[in-house]
């Protein structure tokens, strides 16, 4: 008697819970899975991760080591100037990131030794972040991604894609699918990123080189 007792006890118990819990969990399932497809299908919120890699400070120590002086300037184009180096180098101006141009100038001895720029162009999912170092001559020398907002557009920030745009210069093609490779499933992210690099290397050639 006491082992059916105890039998019965434990089935209640367990449909006791089973009732309490249950719908709770049924329901938070079903919203879960509701407002996941939402997010997904209309603002693709669910596969979009923004990512803070450096700040300017510690992006310009990677960039810039043993430099003595670092001096940073603002500069603009006028519009003869944004339409030449737009017709020249095929790009478009962004009107909201291209209002000034960033730099920084690496200084050693009074000499200048490499500069910075700092620049933001159009993703798929949002705004790249990034900065590009370059030899006084204008050569390419090395880049950095600050942040970004991105689905498939994250590996634009490692070396295998970014070391392909090291030693162009204005001479070089810098377009996607040319001198190029872009990243398989981030087309949109990849010629951002060739736009924008080829477009600093003409802004740069126009404000320091002339």
């Amino acid at each position: 008697m006491a082992k059916i007792f105890k039998k019965s006890l434990i089935i209640g118990l367990g449909l006791v819970f089973f009732l309490a819990f249950y719908p709770v969990r049924l329901t938070q399932y079903f919203c879960d899975r509701l407002f996941a497809k939402n997010a997904a299908s209309y603002t693709g919120f669910a596969d979009v991760f923004a990512e803070v890699f450096y700040s300017a400070e510690e992006a310009l120590k990677i960039l810039l080591p043993d430099t003595q002086d670092i001096k940073e300037e603002t500069r603009t184009l006028n519009e003869d100037q944004k339409k030449s180096i737009a017709k020249q180098a095929e790009i478009q101006f962004d009107p909201e990131f291209d209002k000034e141009f960033h730099f920084y100038i690496g200084q050693n001895n009074g000499q200048i030794i490499c500069y910075v720029a700092e620049n933001t162009v159009k993703g798929k999912w949002g705004p790249i972040h990034y900065m590009l170092a370059l030899e006084p001559d204008g050569k390419i020398k090395d880049a950095l991604i600050l942040e970004l907002k991105e689905k498939r557009g994250r590996p634009v920030k490692e070396a295998r894609f970014l070391s392909q745009f090291f030693g162009k210069t204005i001479d070089s093609q810098i377009k996607l699918n040319k001198d190029i490779k872009g990243i398989s499933g981030a087309t949109i992210s990849s010629r951002g990123m060739s736009n924008g690099i080829r477009k600093v290397v003409y802004v740069f050639n126009e404000l320091y080189k002339k």
